[in-house]
């Protein structure tokens, strides 16, 4: 049975990526593989692999359901589909260890999908198209992040989920970008780090046990790679930055494969719908929309595109009465 192949990508051009990456390499039993097949010796400067064993119900013996490989390169992270190409990235899922730069220059930890709603694509990746997107892994990266918080002594640090933003476009893989933030001083935190190190293996053996279909991993376009068992997978509209009306419901069985934002909202059109659900891996469960973060004109713009697919529309506060 072929494991579900997670790729972990840290960059030198990263202080908080090597960070992450030492935490990786000194919390679990990671063995460096000296032949870097089948990644680009141009690309890849290290190779490092995983391989966690777990006994399922069905099976009599252990199993490796999950291979981690643990990539570094030199390049910065945002721009890396203008110098690799899709058939030189490999792995079923994407996972990004990157850095988070924000105004408020305060310390968090985050996780979001990539993308650029609209021609702006000053931080990398095409204009108006997003990276392919998964509910279940974003649900699971911002989950065990506030789980791995919540039980760290004295380690009060916020954990937030991003809209999508910046590059990389181009992969095919799903993928998902997990952040120690803002400033120096946070892309240095040893427990930061620790904590997103945990979090990532912790989200790709819960991945594997408890939604990956090994006998049908041969399209990741289409969503025979996971099965989404009790992951309610949304597109979300509207708010702000930090979809701080969007996170409560996410640990509650929610994940939310691609966000746009209040202040992106009228570059939403009918391509751009169909682009967000070819490139979300799994079906799409809701239109979740944030009825109090968008005003009268953004209303009239979205909710007829929306009306035109057969996806329901949500409002969030239905579903946050709900959980």
């Amino acid at each position: 049975m072929k494991p579900l192949d997670i790729t972990i990508l840290t960059t030198t051009e990263d202080i908080a990526s090597i960070n992450i990456q030492r935490h990786l390499l000194s919390e679990f039993p990671f063995k460096q593989q000296l032949n870097l097949e089948p990644w680009d010796s141009d690309l890849v400067n290290r190779q490092f692999f995983y391989m966690p064993e777990y006994i399922k119900s069905d099976l009599k013996s252990k199993t490796a359901l999950v291979r981690f490989n643990l990539i570094e390169i030199e390049h910065e992270f945002i721009t890396l589909d203008e110098v690799a190409k899709p058939n030189q990235i490999h792995g079923d899922i994407l996972i990004y260890a990157s850095r988070h730069r924000s105004a408020s220059e305060r310390k968090a930890l985050l996780c979001h999908t990539t993308g650029n709603i609209n021609d702006d694509n000053s931080f990398g990746g095409r204009a108006r198209h997003v990276s392919k997107g998964s509910g279940i892994l974003m649900h699971y990266l911002y989950k065990n992040l506030l789980h791995f918080v919540e039980t760290t002594p004295n380690y009060a640090v916020p954990v937030d989920h991003e809209v999508d933003h910046h590059g990389p476009t181009e992969f095919l893989q799903p993928s998902g970008f997990i952040e120690l933030g803002s400033t120096e001083t946070g892309w240095k935190d040893a427990e930061g780090a620790k904590i997103v190190a945990e979090s990532i293996i912790q989200t790709g053996c819960q991945i594997a046990q408890n939604h990956y279909i090994p006998a049908q991993i041969s399209d990741l376009s289409h969503s025979s790679l996971l099965n989404k068992q009790n992951i309610k997978v949304m597109i979300g509209f509207g708010g702000s930055h930090y979809m701080p009306s969007f996170q409560p419901i996410i640990p509650k069985g929610y994940g939310f494969a691609h966000t746009v934002p209040k202040y992106k909202i009228m570059a939403v059109d009918k391509q751009m719908l169909q682009q967000l659900m070819k490139q979300t891996l799994e079906p799409i469960d809701g239109w979740v929309v944030d009825w109090k973060g968008l005003n009268s004109a953004e209303k009239q713009h979205l909710i007829p595109l929306l009306e035109q697919t057969d996806i329901p529309i949500i409002k969030v506060k239905t579903l946050r009465k709900q959980t």
